[in-house]
């Protein structure tokens, strides 16, 4: 089987990485994520987790628990899914594509409380040196507000 790849791109300034789906530790996550590119949505940065920004999933769905971590590292795409039900989400489902730009990462919902996300797909190299340009733009997110983000198939 070929590697897939997906792309994400800050649509307004450029910024792009592409990330190789883990396919043989998340297959059931991958597939779910590929079957919704392309995206393109409005990224909010961590509140409480750290260096991560995300997107909010309309109508995200439960898959099965796989390739589960609490403190993903720089370039590591995760999935989270939330049943809803707590005074922060109510009734709600909560789906998130959660991205870590940053070392220092650890996933934590409302009030603080630690989770974990599906680790789906990764960027190869190295984050000090090969991605800078999309860590930076990451990090706009938390003092610039939202820029629309595009996830997509890389071909």
């Amino acid at each position: 089987m070929n590697q897939r790849r997906i792309r994400m791109t800050f649509v307004a300034t450029g910024e792009s990485v592409t990330l190789d789906l883990l396919d043989q530790e998340a297959p059931q996550t991958c597939e779910y994520v590929w079957s919704l590119l392309p995206l393109e949505l409005k990224p909010l940065h961590g509140q409480y987790s750290g260096a991560e920004v995300f997107v909010l999933l309309e109508g995200g769905q439960q898959v099965p628990r796989e390739n589960m971590t609490q403190l993903p590292l720089p370039g590591e795409l995760l999935y989270f899914f939330e049943t809803g039900g707590n005074s922060i989400t109510g009734p709600r489902t909560i789906g998130e594509i959660c991205f870590a730009y940053g070392r220092g990462v650890v996933l934590r919902g409302h009030e603080g409380i630690p989770t974990h996300a599906a680790l789906f797909a990764r960027v190869p190299g190295d984050w000090k040196r090969d991605w800078t340009a999309f860590a930076q733009a990451c990090k706009r997110v938390r003092w610039e507000g939202p820029s629309p983000l595009r996830i997509e198939r890389a071909e």
